[in-house]
């Protein structure tokens, strides 16, 4: 598990990545004072969906409609987020954002993943623990902001600063609007092309 967790690391370098890396930014960004919470909620999701998507008990990759329905969600629940600053609101935010981006996500296959991929649709639950390894290395950086939160109060207090949510919030917003333009999908694509371990 740790050979899936240091090439999860690994594959933050490359395009393909990005996926995942814009939306848990603007997640991350606006989650005010639920840093930890919302980083939780963002790739416990994210985690579940993959697993399901390389066991093949998940959704095909959204087209169309269902990425138009993504799209108003995230923005749906980023301005249901910011205008009632709960942790429900915050924590929904993050598992739709979560969702859609992994469901998205062309990963790039490196050894490990590859042998994940290759195992998770005939033994899905010996693969549970790769999957996460990987992805918590995906998600490293928001887990040591999150750490780093709870460390150092005050660095928290800065993310309460009206323009860090701000920026947060117009994050989450273009990233809806690019579902809902149906363009989500082919970025995901073209990042994936341009990415090889």
């Amino acid at each position: 598990m740790i050979e899936s967790l240091i090439e999860g690391v690994e594959s933050l370098r490359l395009p393909c990545s990005w996926v995942l890396l814009i939306p848990g930014i603007a997640v991350v960004v606006f989650a005010r004072r639920r840093t930890p919470f919302v980083v939780t909620v963002f790739a416990a999701t994210a985690m579940v969906v993959a697993w399901l998507r390389f066991a093949g008990w998940w959704f095909a990759t959204p087209h169309g409609v269902v990425q138009i329905v993504l799209g108003w969600t995230i923005i749906i629940t980023a301005g249901l987020a910011w205008r009632k600053d709960t942790r429900f609101f915050d924590g929904l935010v993050a598992a739709v954002a979560g969702l859609a981006a992994v469901w998205t996500w062309i990963p790039c296959v490196g050894p490990k993943l590859g042998e994940i991929l290759d195992g998770a649709r005939t033994e899905p639950f010996h693969h549970i623990g790769g999957t996460v390894a990987f992805l918590l290395g995906q998600f490293l950086p928001f887990i040591l902001l999150a750490a780093f939160g709870v460390l150092v109060p005050s660095f928290t207090g800065r993310l309460e600063h009206r323009g860090v949510v701000t920026a947060g919030a117009i994050l989450l917003t273009l990233v809806g609007l690019l579902f809902v333009t149906t363009s989500f999908d082919d970025i995901a694509s073209e990042l994936a092309r341009r990415s090889s371990f």
